[in-house]
């Protein structure tokens, strides 16, 4: 992280960055054309590095968007409709300041398949990105817009009547990272919901989108928002129009540097040693859900089933998951039961890819597994698990084959789009 009063060409300022993907999106979508850094400012010092003008580009985010304003000499028409800045360039007249919020949201519509013409739309949040958000949506021809904040005229205490919202916007920073798996409604409570719209990118997927996914509704995360907007950004900065594709080839990129690949399934049928050769292959660290409890409650597994239950077990498994599941490019391998908790699911599909990795029954191996106890019950947990694997997974591979040939379909798949 760079401190504020040095000279940057390029950059991103805003309050906490420690978490940005921005960096790198920017290079992948410019082949390193310039030098680009995160720019940690108080509010006290916003103004100071302005006038100092020792940038030729700057994004702007939270909580930045509108304070920038009175400190430039123009902005373009859209971000003066908007009343949010998420772009400034320094000319010899002064700093001009952009928005790409809006186009950047637009794309990420367009790429979930969500559509707002004649719609009923909610957006949670009243910042920067919401006023982008909210322009957008009304010039797309939104029916109704319902703008909630927590202590507005509509608020999360009286969203009951908005029930017949047909898409939800999150805008607001809840759930982002480190606050993982917080949200602010429940879609439950929205049964004409078609779309969800989540601008954030840190986990990949929140809480509110994996519950749109599991609901079949169209959903999109903020990473493809992040990017695209930073597409456009970099145009301005160069003074160029890039084509749109390279938006997706850049998500794609992102996401194949820091996702988890997360490997489920039963006992004995392999998960650590593949997740080691994967974690080797893919460069990534390897975690066992297993050995963490082990260190963490210093005794072996079956020792903390005999000694104190399997509901300690859970306790400490649920915890691991939680903490393991924020990070990013691990490959993690997980108990044979950490899917039949919700929670645990959640939080290994926001930023991970999960394999449910099978064995033949009669393979899997009893040795030291504590609820392995004999063929006839391993057959009966198989049969009441396997549910829970298939609605947590995205691929499933057979590891009854030699490893090498388990292996190689994994990467394969891996490298599928």
């Amino acid at each position: 992280m760079k401190i504020a009063s040095e000279v940057h060409m390029y950059g991103l300022i805003g309050e906490k960055l420690g978490h940005s993907y921005s960096v790198l999106i920017h290079q992948l979508l410019t082949n390193h054309a310039y030098q680009y850094e995160l720019i940690e400012l108080s509010q006290d010092s916003l103004g100071s590095f302005l006038e100092r003008k020792s940038f030729e580009g700057l994004n702007v985010t939270i909580p930045y968007k509108k304070t920038v304003i009175p400190f430039l000499k123009g902005i373009s028409p859209e971000a003066e409709k908007i009343g949010s800045v998420n772009t400034i360039l320094s000319k010899p007249e002064g700093l001009f300041g952009y928005n790409t919020d809006y186009a950047g949201f637009l794309y990420m519509a367009k790429r979930a398949g969500v559509h707002f013409s004649g719609k009923k739309v909610l957006i949670m949040g009243t910042g920067g990105t919401s006023a982008a958000v909210c322009a957008a949506v009304k010039d797309h021809g939104a029916r109704d817009i319902i703008v909630v904040s927590r202590s507005g005229q509509v608020n999360y205490q009286n969203l009951d009547v908005h029930h017949d919202s047909q898409i939800i916007i999150n805008t607001t920073p809840v759930g982002m990272y480190p606050h993982n798996g917080e949200t602010l409604i429940d879609l439950e409570d929205f049964p004409d919901c078609e779309g969800v719209l989540d601008v954030i990118y840190n986990p990949l997927y929140t809480n509110l989108v994996l519950q749109a996914r599991e609901k079949k509704l169209a959903f999109g995360g903020g990473l493809v928002m992040l990017t695209a907007q930073a597409k456009y950004a970099s145009d301005l900065f160069l003074n160029q129009k890039a084509d749109d594709s390279i938006i997706d080839v850049t998500v794609e990129q992102m996401i194949h540097r820091i996702q988890n690949i997360v490997f489920i399934g039963m006992p004995g049928c392999g998960k650590s040693t593949i997740g080691k050769a994967i974690a080797e292959l893919t460069g990534r660290k390897f975690i066992d859900t297993d050995i963490e409890i082990v260190h963490r409650a210093g005794k072996e597994i079956s020792k903390i089933f005999s000694d104190d239950g399997e509901s300690v077990f859970r306790r400490f498994e649920r915890d691991v998951i939680q903490e393991k599941g924020k990070e990013n490019s691990l490959v993690i391998s997980t108990g044979g039961g950490a899917v039949l908790d919700k929670k645990n699911r959640m939080a290994l599909r926001q930023n991970g890819k999960v394999i449910f990795l099978e064995r033949n029954v009669d393979a899997l191996s009893m040795e030291g597994r504590p609820l392995s106890i004999n063929q006839a019950g391993l057959s009966q947990m198989y049969q009441y698990r396997l549910p829970f694997y298939e609605d947590c997974c995205d691929e499933r591979v057979i590891n009854d084959h030699l490893i090498d040939i388990t292996i190689q379909e994994i990467m394969q798949k891996l490298e599928k789009k």
